[in-house]
């Protein structure tokens, strides 16, 4: 297999960055350029060349060589990225300079709508392979968020989910049990099963303020306990993000910090670095995570909590002014797209069809690393924990239920977060927040 790993990813944006200072690639009209384009090799093979941040170095390894064992005339030579800023300065850089790689790897919504302009619509191909009605093979959310993001009367698809995701509350077992904690059910069980944690020194629900993906998270997790289609709508214009339920919404996610929630410094916090250390030595309890962190399990020297498996999922019950608990949230985690660099868009789409439906995929779910899109694909690896596996399909199942994540426009996306984060911090109130969101999109 060949595989171009980054040696760091300073040299990889460096490299970005001179193709962009000197023109490299982007000679030709039709996007084209020398230096991303797929190759054929003296003995036959053809050589695409891909860039992602996911999966995971381990799991994609291995998806990698399960589709090249079954197309060995099809090498691929992949880089990986850490996702921000690396990722999206590295397509950004590359998109300027017209050297993107054949195969990138997407989120639905406002990154695919970024680099539509530069991506392949593959329907025909979907069409050929799975018929015209090939989105059935995905659940009803999944399927409705490939084209999330697309510009008014553009009916294109250009990002065939990989990877879906359902967000929960992941709690530790051997904390729970230290304390004789319940996994609440009301609000008022879920701040007394914190208040018992902070006083004796131990994170409740860890959060990542400073990563806005965990706060998109929350957010939508709330707004699921008020109204499933509210998220939706808002982003649809149908209603505004003013309107008094995302108040409402935003108003319970102030409540979180508030009540003690959350860890203190909570808004400073990073999931990575500070939490999952954290959570895996039993110095936190719970983190608003979800179905990926099942790939712990098949990490190479994983915790004694991991390799043990002491990890349940609960869904958020209602908090504040909340009458239900949170619906599954969740949607597709990424997927890939070939660009209009590629000149092999067909060796590109056996390889991306695989990573969706194929041995690519199945192997991706051996290792546990995050649910699959497309329907019917298990987990066969015989040796993962008998709880993680029930769990793993429990939420494959709630996917069919799932409420939508994903924001369609970019500049929402960043509207929403800064809100999120002016309001988690103190320095917006809730109604002050939500306002900001609406300016943003009144702007639009």
């Amino acid at each position: 297999m060949k595989l171009k790993r980054l040696a760091s990813v300073l040299l990889a944006l460096t490299m970005v960055v001179g193709m962009t200072a000197c023109g490299g690639g982007g000679d030709t009209a039709d996007g084209s350029g020398d230096d991303a384009a797929s190759t054929e090799d003296s003995d036959g093979k053809t050589t695409l060349t891909m860039w992602s941040w996911s999966p995971i170095t381990r799991t994609c390894d291995k998806m990698l060589a399960a589709f090249e064992e079954e197309n060995p005339d099809i090498d691929i030579e992949f880089t990986y990225y850490n996702y921000d800023p690396e990722y999206l300065s590295a397509l950004s850089a590359a998109a300027a300079s017209d050297s993107l790689p054949d195969i990138i790897g997407l989120q639905p919504g406002s990154l695919t709508a970024q680099y539509a302009d530069y991506l392949v619509d593959y329907t025909s191909y979907a069409e050929e392979e799975w018929g015209e009605s090939w989105k059935d093979n995905y659940p009803e959310m999944i399927a409705n968020q490939i084209q999330m993001g697309n510009a008014e009367g553009d009916e294109g698809n250009y990002i065939l989910p990989v990877e879906a995701q359902v967000i929960t509350i992941v709690y530790n077992k051997n904390v729970f049990d230290e304390y004789k904690l319940e996994v609440p059910t009301t609000y008022d069980e879920l701040k007394e099963v914190c208040k018992t944690l902070n006083d004796n020194g131990v994170a409740p629900l860890f959060f990542g303020g400073a990563n806005g993906w965990q706060c998109v998270n929350v957010f939508t997790m709330l707004c699921s306990q008020l109204d499933t289609t509210m998220f939706d709508k808002a982003q649809a214009g149908e209603i505004k993000w003013t309107d008094e339920k995302m108040v409402e919404a935003m108003s319970n996610f102030k409540l979180m910090f508030d009540d003690g929630i959350f860890q203190t410094g909570a808004m400073s916090a990073d999931a990575n670095t500070n939490g999952t250390p954290a959570f895996v030595s039993n110095s936190a309890a719970m983190m608003a995570l979800g179905s990926w962190w099942c790939q712990e399990y098949t990490a190479e020297d994983p915790a004694t909590t991991v390799a043990d498996w002491d990890f349940g999922f609960f869904y958020l019950p209602p908090v504040g002014t909340a009458a239900n608990a949170a619906t599954p949230v969740g949607g597709i985690d990424f997927g890939y797209g070939i660009t209009t660099n590629c000149e092999n868009p067909e060796a590109a789409w056996t390889a991306i069809k695989s990573f969706s439906s194929g041995a690519g995929i199945q192997a991706c779910v051996d290792d546990v690393n995050n649910l699959p899109a497309f329907k019917g694909i298990e987990p066969k690896n015989e040796e993962l924990n008998e709880t993680l596996v029930e769990q793993y399909n429990g939420f494959s199942e709630d996917l069919n239920e799932a409420m939508n994540q994903r924001i369609g426009e970019p500049t929402i996306e960043t509207a929403l977060q800064n809100a999120l984060a002016g309001v988690g911090s103190g320095e917006l109130t809730p109604e002050e927040g939500c306002q900001a969101v609406q300016d943003a999109q009144d702007a639009l």
